[in-house]
């Protein structure tokens, strides 16, 4: 089917969102280009997902123009219909648009409409929320709530210093269980990551093997008891020797629950997501992914 209407989804404060006169280059570009496009911005949390709700219905194509927070709500509101996603990425990180190879580039957003290829990608969800690339539990959950308490207009960088810090000297490691389709696969004082991407804040390969359109997530734990250990972790993935370590589990599963007796925070995709309990699965080639050409990709 061609692609003629086109919603664009806007959130305004996504990173350092510095690009007003791009997006209107991008919006003017695509309706010279015959495109019918409807802009829409989104004032709160939920907009973008209820947005991309209504798009699946009217729209033949979405845009998402945003950090992987606004990505990930779009893919919410997209998941189970066959609109397809292209990324306009505009946040601090933007693992989903660097993993796809999506830039904010007129030309290329153009060229995925009327040259690129649908590709259908898996989608993690948990506790009932979805996710595109990872969930973590513990240390970095910890980090991004503190994070949000905090945060005043665009987040940059140097936003998660402060966080990182505190983090790094109060965090308790506490106990949590990890169960794989049902049994007992763990157990102990640690960080546990499970994704969908192999991307991860700061460049490190923390899921260093995962691929989006496998319909597996890669489950990596790590025994973690103290800030020595999280240092020498840190290192070692650096250097993507992490998963060979023996204070490292890493699996691919379908569906896993994680649990503790003590609260233990959750981030999906660098949101916070409350706390454990988590049930975790993946709901292979849910959401469908306009990509850019090959030609377009360099």
């Amino acid at each position: 089917m061609a692609i003629r209407q086109i919603h664009v989804i806007i959130n305004p404060i996504a990173g350092a969102f510095k690009q007003a006169s791009a997006l209107k280059h991008l919006l003017s570009r695509l309706r010279g280009e015959g495109f019918i496009v409807e802009a829409l911005t989104t004032a709160a949390g939920g907009d973008a997902w209820r947005l991309a709700a209504e798009a699946s219905v009217r729209a033949d194509a979405v845009v998402a123009g945003g950090g992987d927070g606004t990505v990930c709500e779009v893919a919410n509101g997209l998941t189970g219909s066959t609109v397809p996603l292209i990324i306009w990425p505009t946040g601090t990180e933007n693992l989903v648009a660097k993993s796809l190879g999506f830039k904010p580039d007129a030309d290329r957003v153009v060229a995925c409409l009327t040259r690129g290829h649908n590709r259908p990608l898996d989608v993690g969800v948990a506790n009932g929320r979805s996710f595109l690339v990872v969930a973590g539990v513990g240390f970095d959950a910890e980090v991004v709530q503190r994070l949000v308490r905090t945060r005043q207009g665009h987040i940059t960088h140097l936003s998660y210093t402060l966080p990182i810090w505190r983090t790094f000297w109060e965090h308790r490691f506490p106990a949590v269980r990890v169960f794989n389709e049902g049994r007992l696969f763990w157990e102990g004082q640690g960080m546990v990551f499970l994704g969908n991407m192999s991307r991860y804040a700061l460049g490190l390969p923390v899921v260093r093997d995962a691929r989006p359109d496998d319909g597996l997530l890669d489950l990596c734990i790590f025994t973690c008891r103290q800030r020595r250990q999280l240092i020498a972790h840190s290192l070692r993935t650096l250097v993507k020797r992490h998963i060979e370590h023996p204070d490292v589990r890493y699996a691919r599963v379908r569906q896993v629950r994680i649990e503790s007796a003590v609260p233990v925070p959750v981030q999906l995709d660098g949101d916070p997501a409350g706390l454990l309990p988590l049930d975790v699965s993946i709901r292979a080639g849910a959401i469908r992914v306009q990509m850019p050409p090959i030609e377009a990709k360099m």
